[in-house]
């Protein structure tokens, strides 16, 4: 099945620890990857129909080096609807009102319920169909500021979704994270914080430590949001049915918790 990562920052960052442990789910997931952020405002994805361990784009550690921003969307994908093609590769993106929204999402979801008037998908998947019904949905909604309001109408949406499948995501529209697990707890999402003191950290998976004393900037700081943990440490598990909105690294909603 499909995996996920998110992140959301304080400030821009180069995501190339996170994403090398996140390659390496390339071995169970090997029909394609991507990762979208954001650069000046504008959303910018890079993404293969291959195998992210066979991609010399991910080889090269300065392709990420050079990957700066607050947030950050990742994808590793196992094909379950669509064939194997650029256009089926996660993540997703569209203009929404001068905003540039991007997507990605595992699980499988039943769309014929859903018409699509406005925003029509380039490829055959579920993930994309889904993407596009949202954003018709938010269209109607006329959401141009999102707020506490907005995100309580999103959590029910994407419960009303929930219920024609499977469905974790992450969204963004550049100003926030939208991230949503499973009313049912299908296949898992987590997340960890990051924050000073730093210190060494061991990917999980792979024989590889990190000490992140060196590598962060005391004054960066921000969430990781993964489908499972990519190291050692205690990551905290998403309630089913939660949508948590992350903003400049912190954590401003949840339906499931205290902020």
């Amino acid at each position: 099945m499909c995996e996920l990562l998110g992140m959301s920052l304080n400030g821009a960052i180069n995501p190339k620890i996170s994403f090398r442990g996140f390659q390496k789910l390339g071995k169970n997931n090997p029909d394609g990857w991507g990762i979208g952020y954001y650069k000046n405002k504008k959303a910018t994805i890079e993404k293969e129909p291959i195998n992210a361990l066979s991609s010399d784009f991910l080889q090269n550690e300065k392709n990420l080096e050079n990957i700066l921003s607050k947030i950050i969307i990742g994808h590793v994908r196992k094909i379950s609807q669509g064939k194997l093609s650029y256009n089926n590769t996660h993540p997703f993106k569209r203009d929404l009102d001068g905003k540039e929204y991007l997507f990605a999402h595992n699980g499988t979801v039943d769309c014929n319920n859903f018409d699509l008037s406005v925003f029509k998908p380039i490829g055959e998947t579920d993930s994309e169909y889904m993407f596009c019904h949202l954003l018709e949905c938010i269209q109607k909604k006329k959401i141009v500021n999102w707020s506490e309001n907005e995100f309580e109408w999103l959590k029910q949406k994407l419960n009303q979704i929930n219920k024609f499948g499977k469905l974790n995501c992450l969204m963004s529209n550049g100003e926030y994270l939208f991230c949503y697990h499973d009313i049912e707890g299908h296949n898992g999402l987590c997340f960890i914080q990051r924050k000073p003191p730093y210190r060494e950290i061991k990917l999980k998976d792979i024989d590889w430590e990190v000490d992140l004393r060196e590598e962060k900037n005391p004054n960066k700081t921000g969430f990781i949001i993964a489908t499972k943990k990519l190291t050692k440490e205690s990551w905290k598990k998403f309630n089913k049915g939660e949508l948590i909105v992350f903003k400049d690294g912190k954590m401003i909603y949840s339906n499931h918790r205290d902020i």
